[in-house]
């Protein structure tokens, strides 16, 4: 049972989260351990709903984010996570420093060019290769700066912890998980699909 990868392919509505859950109670049924599967997805909602309908099985589950923010915190516990708000007033805060005018360029643009960077897992100095034109060119200098104030705050964005759960489990691989089960698979970015073929 659970031999090899499995890909369940279907419209919305369909029962494909209901498979999952199902699927997690027939392995527990063939005497898999619950602490060996992990259930991934996408946002808090359907984290919460999935571990309700394997409620009593207790495997590892949740969001991405969530689970390599418990992976990191085993190696440093202190770090704090910067929500949306967090994260914008620091990317002002860096683009003051380069001399960029946060009234003349939209701060939100600038952020979330910087977050499709991490999650192609691009980092600062990466990035200046592929940087084009004016625009790329200064998100790149806002890029480096905004890295090096996270690591003065002590704090990682929603995108660094799926960089450094990378890094981590490139360094140390994971083999606690023999069943990894994620919903919403097609939604997968880079950094999101290195971390469920490195685990």
């Amino acid at each position: 049972f659970g031999g090899g990868p499995l890909l369940i392919l279907a419209g919305a509505g369909s029962g494909k989260t209901r498979v999952l859950t199902r699927r997690v109670m027939y392995l527990i049924d063939q005497g898999a351990a619950a602490e060996n599967i992990l259930l991934l997805t996408f946002t808090n909602k359907a984290a919460e709903e999935m571990l309700r309908r394997v409620s009593g099985t207790k495997p590892t589950g949740g969001t991405f984010h969530s689970f390599c923010a418990r992976l990191l915190r085993r190696r440093d516990p202190d770090f704090v996570i910067f929500d949306e708000a967090d994260q914008l007033d620091t990317i002002k805060q860096a683009m003051m420093a380069v001399g960029v005018d946060p009234k003349s360029v939209k701060p939100t643009s600038v952020l979330h060019t910087i977050s499709g960077a991490k999650n192609e897992l691009i980092g600062p100095q990466e990035y200046a290769d592929y940087a084009r034109g004016d625009f790329q060119k200064m998100v790149v200098r806002v890029y480096v700066a905004y890295q090096q104030l996270l690591k003065k705050y002590k704090a990682m964005d929603f995108d660094d912890l799926l960089i450094e759960a990378v890094k981590l489990l490139r360094d140390e691989p994971e083999t606690k998980w023999k069943y990894i089960l994620v919903d919403e698979y097609q939604d997968t970015n880079k950094a999101q699909y290195e971390i469920t073929k490195l685990l």
